[in-house]
């Protein structure tokens, strides 16, 4: 009969082999979009791991909650950290379209959710504009300090836009879910409203109110959105403006 010394041995060699076969199959999962979309390293996080960064929510939802009534259609516009990438995409709201405000030539890291909804074995992979960072759009000095960042803001307003009029679902992130996709979900929510009459006080307030959701947003930052709508609409309102700055006329 086999000793004590020859059974414990084959149970490590064993183990051994179940621990690098699930070690295989974890890299290869983790990997896999890396061989499926060429030319592109995508950014992966696990599934599960630090919810409390996610930063999710449907902004219209969001929206009419703070109001107190219906401003918005739901299910339409998504915003989210950028913790959301590699998980599944029914986790984000299963969007048509990711628009990926984060992303730098100097990371080259892409974002995306897995089980894109037209195709359940494929990767729906964020869409970038720009080739530098983008921050402070909030500030409208912004707007006249750094022409190439404002092309690149105009072109995922001007996207975003045309894909919520063909009736897709699209999901704004960057890193926190919290200023630039502050910023930009408040751009389009305020453009989208202003069709339905003026951007009162309490339409602001409740963009506003969205804004302050987002996790990690320190109390001096409140009330960036605020200033930023009431000037624009003093100036003539959120359309006019994107219409002057980005040519988007509809």
């Amino acid at each position: 009969m086999p000793d004590k010394a020859d059974h414990r041995g084959r149970l490590l060699r064993n183990l051994s082999v179940l621990i690098l076969m699930v070690l295989i199959g974890l890299l290869l999962w983790i990997y896999y979009p890396r061989f499926t979309t060429t030319g592109v390293p995508l950014t992966f996080k696990f599934e599960g791991a630090l919810d409390s960064k996610l930063n999710f929510r449907d902004a219209g939802a969001s929206i009419n909650q703070c109001a107190g009534r219906k401003l918005m259609d739901e299910g339409k516009i998504f915003r989210s950290s950028g913790f959301f990438s590699g998980w599944s995409c029914d986790r984000v709201g299963n969007p048509d379209v990711i628009y990926s405000l984060n992303y730098s030539d100097h990371g080259n890291r892409r974002y995306y959710c897995r089980g894109a909804a037209d195709n359940p074995y494929g990767n729906n992979v964020g869409v970038i504009f720009q080739h530098e960072e983008i921050s402070d759009i909030e500030f409208l000095v912004s707007w006249d300090q750094k022409p190439e960042q404002v092309r690149s803001v105009c072109q995922f307003l001007q996207s975003g836009i045309n894909d919520l009029k063909a009736g897709k679902k699209i999901l704004y992130h960057c890193e926190a879910g919290r200023d630039r996709t502050g910023a930009v979900v408040a751009l389009v929510a305020a453009y989208e409203l202003e069709q339905n009459g003026n951007l009162s006080d309490n339409v602001i307030d409740a963009i506003e109110c969205d804004y302050r959701k987002s996790q990690s947003l320190s109390p001096e930052k409140y009330g960036r959105i605020t200033a930023l709508l009431r000037e624009l609409r003093a100036r003539g309102g959120v359309r006019e403006f994107l219409k002057n700055r980005c040519g988007i006329i509809f």
